[in-house]
This record gives structure tokens, C-alpha cells and sequence, in this order.
């Protein structure tokens, strides 16, 4: 997510048209003061307006659906407010036919004051084509009704041949700690309340994942968008944590449970080794453990290396 704040007279034709290169759409700019709107020629073909034409706010909005149109405005006034920019995907009705818009905005202020919002406006239809294909792909797990590991193999390969692109991609991989034991202590219905709850979780905290899966025993996986990198994918992960490791009510009472996370970013050498994404991945949920369980890691590249040093010194 961006949190953008520029200096006074930062919005310019050149900074605009920087806006434009990060994908098919354009650059844009509001003046607060006026709602006066400045386009680059994507934005008018992606809402279906002649280019040139003259704009104002108020003109653009009715191609917005009403749902993504509510949640946009409640963004972009929490934005100006705050000065903390956004990124959001809206759907769109142009020429009868339903599209999707990715959504950028940062605020420029001016003396203390906000005075413009700005950013890009990208058509992600295809993307979103795509996605929710892989999501009918294969199966449900019966228990969470969370896709089951087959699709989750599906949609890993498929997400790894877009690899180079800079899409923003994470995998993670979280697992129940002790599972048997919480199926010794409270049976299996106990065992079961568990990994219902935590796949409700996650596909509440989670929303627009691209797959929220159970991959075998008390294990999941999440395949997400991210911005911001490793760090971002981290924080990301720890914040949902708190909230996933809470005890699950079961009956009368609430099971308490612990939960290990690892994840790894995708990145363009995964285009030729689908399972190499796994790999990291499932490498950062071993050091999670090692670390002491109910903990989130991201793989930085070099992340199992202590491991492997410690054993070959203890066999040395």
C-alpha cells in the first residue's frame, strides 16, 4: 500500500506519465479544490471517454459498480484525511461490459493542506479472468470447503509462469502447532473445530487472495498479492497472526492453538521451477519451528543457512 506524501508542485505532466509506465491504463490527478481531473489517454480508453474531453469527478463515477464506488469513496476520504495513500481494485461498467480497474492514489499536500490526490489507473480484467479460473481449476477440501491441495498445485504452477512479471506475488504456508495433541486432549471434533476456524480466518482475513487453501493435515496455504516486498509481505503475516493463533471456541469452551507461518515472495527464477516456491516457503516454516513454534519467517534467500551450518558443524 502506498503512503505518499509529495512535495508542493510535485504533480506534473512529467510525474504523471511516470504514473502511466506501471501498466496497461494511465496516469491521473484530481485538484482537490475544483475536483477538476487530469487524465492520461489510458484512463480515458479504460472508462470508455473520449479522449480530451473535459472532466470533473462527478463524471467518472457513474461507471463505477456500486459496491466498488462506496468502498473507493471511503478510501479516498480516509486518504485525505490522513495523507496515507491506497491501492484498490474496482469494477467497472463500460459499453455494457464489466472490467476491472486497479486503483493507485497518493495525496500531495501543500502548506499543512491536501490539494491534490493522484496516482494510476491499470485494467486488470485479464488478471482477474485468470484467477478466478485457477480458483475452479480442481476441488474443496470437505471439511474447511477451502480449496484442497490439488488446486493449490494448479494455481502454484500456473501463478509461477507469470514470474517475471512484477506482480507482487507471496506464498505462505501455515501450520497448526501440536495438532495431535489438540486431537488427543479434546478428540477429534476438537481437532476438526480447529481447523475449521483457522480456515474461516483466513478466508476472512484474506479476501482477496488468490487461493486460500488446505494443503494436508493441520496445514494451509495462502496464495497473496503483496506490496512492499519482504517487509511488507511481513508485517502482513504477523498482524493476521494475532489474530489467526486466538483459541478457537469449541463448545462451552476455546481450544487454544499456535500457528507457524513461513512464506516466500515470487520471483522471476521461479518461471522454470514451479516448486521452487514451495521449497522456500516450506524452508522458512522449518526455521519458524526451530525458532520455537507460533512465529511467522520469510525467506530471504539465505534463511536456512544457520541450520545447515549448526549440522555441519555438529557432524564435523
Amino acid at each position: 500500500m502506498l503512503d505518499t506524501r509529495t512535495a508542493p508542485g510535485a504533480i506534473s505532466a512529467a510525474s504523471l506519465y511516470e504514473q502511466a509506465l506501471l501498466g496497461p491504463g494511465g496516469a491521473w490527478c484530481c485538484d482537490l479544490a475544483t475536483e477538476v481531473l487530469t487524465w492520461t489517454d489510458g484512463v480515458y480508453d479504460l472508462f470508455g471517454i473520449k479522449r480530451g474531453l473535459k472532466l470533473n469527478r462527478a463524471m467518472s463515477l457513474d461507471v463505477y459498480q456500486s459496491q466498488s464506488r462506496s468502498e473507493m469513496d471511503q478510501r479516498r476520504a480516509a486518504a485525505i484525511k490522513t495523507g496515507k495513500g491506497f491501492a484498490l481494485d474496482c469494477q467497472l461498467r463500460t459499453n455494457g461490459q464489466s472490467r476491472w480497474m486497479r486503483l493507485r492514489v497518493g495525496v500531495t499536500y501543500e502548506h499543512g493542506r491536501p490539494t491534490r490526490i493522484f496516482g494510476s489507473k491499470q485494467d486488470v480484467t485479464a488478471e482477474k479472468k485468470m484467477w478466478d479460473g485457477l480458483v475452479t481449476i480442481a476441488g474443496y477440501d470437505p471439511l474447511t470447503g477451502l480449496a484442497n491441495r490439488r488446486a493449490f498445485e494448479e494455481a502454484t504452477r500456473e501463478l509461477s509462469r507469470h514470474a517475471e512479471g512484477s506482480h507482487g506475488f507471496a506464498l505462505a504456508v501455515l501450520s497448526i502447532d501440536d495438532l495431535e495433541t489438540i486431537r488427543a486432549e479434546h478428540d477429534q471434533a476438537g481437532a476438526q473445530a480447529c481447523l475449521r476456524g483457522i480456515g474461516e480466518r483466513l478466508a476472512r482475513l484474506f479476501p482477496d487472495a488468490v487461493l486460500v487453501s488446505r494443503i494436508g493435515g493441520g496445514e494451509f496455504a495462502l496464495l497473496l498479492r503483496v506490496s512492499g516486498g519482504s517487509g511488507g509481505l511481513s508485517t502482513t503475516l504477523n498482524n493476521a497472526h494475532r489474530l489467526l493463533s486466538r483459541p478457537v471456541p469449541n463448545g462451552p469452551g476455546a481450544i487454544a492453538i499456535g500457528l507457524t507461518v513461513g512464506a516466500a515472495l515470487l520471483k522471476p527464477a521461479h518461471r522454470n521451477e514451479p516448486g521452487r516456491l514451495f521449497a522456500e516457503a516450506d524452508s522458512a516454516l522449518y526455521v519458524a519451528k526451530a525458532a520455537g513454534h507460533d512465529c511467522v519467517r520469510v525467506f530471504d534467500g539465505m534463511i536456512a543457512r544457520p541450520v545447515m551450518a549448526a549440522a555441519a558443524a555438529g557432524s564435523g
